[in-house]
């Protein structure tokens, strides 16, 4: 099984902290306070779930369903979580997602750079299926930059986790190409280390 974080789901977190101390999580942060307080929102790929207590801090009380195909993540997240009557867990994929649900944001912070093209491709056309008209769509991840110290982090990172996670994909890919490859357009970017790590607001065009 491709991306499966299940080996190093006790130590990612204590991971992430060693390389690269608070900023990924200060660059998955920063947009949470822009979710309208009432709106219905989904997380992929969220990890061992830090985030939820960090989402519902902001003021934010409406529904949240949080997607982790990692079993040991997802288990972790239910630990950590203290506002569960409010949270949908789902152990698996965006193909277990409800068919008839639609979401006021989606929140995907270092997701998309697991898979490869072809399946990237067909994870965000789903996604994006999902998404109300006047949605948005939150994305923090990695961005190539000319800098050879990023490029070396970047390689032993995607070295580290195919070892790891069996991660499916090469490479990084453009994430802005291919969010307006499915009609979305950023409208907010925030970024940090000299824009190695990013974090956008896109809005989809048909709401425009």
């Amino acid at each position: 099984m491709n991306n499966n974080f299940n080996l190093i789901a006790p130590v990612y977190d204590a991971l992430a902290k060693l390389v690269f101390g608070k900023k990924l999580r200060k660059v998955q942060t920063h947009f949470l306070p822009v979710i309208p307080e009432n709106a219905n929102v989904l997380i992929m790929g969220g990890g061992t779930g830090w985030i939820i207590n960090e989402l519902f801090n902001t003021g934010f009380k409406g529904r949240l369903t949080y997607v982790e195909a990692s079993e040991r993540m997802i288990s972790l997240s239910k630990k950590n979580c203290e506002f569960s009557e409010s949270v949908d867990f789902i152990h698996g994929e965006e193909s277990a997602l409800p068919a008839d649900r639609q979401y006021d944001v989606i929140i995907t912070n270092f997701f998309l750079d697991v898979f490869s093209e072809v399946r990237l491709d067909e994870v965000m056309v789903n996604l994006s299926e999902q998404l109300n008209n006047d949605g948005i769509w939150i994305c923090s991840d990695f961005q190539n930059t000319d800098r050879f110290g990023h490029q070396l982090l970047l390689w032993f990172m995607f070295k580290f986790f195919k070892i790891t996670a069996k991660l499916e994909s090469r490479s990084l890919m453009n994430f802005d190409h291919k969010f307006k490859k499915i009609g979305h357009s950023r409208s907010e970017n925030f970024t940090l280390m000299n824009g190695l790590i990013f974090s956008s607001v896109y809005t989809s065009e048909r709401s425009l």
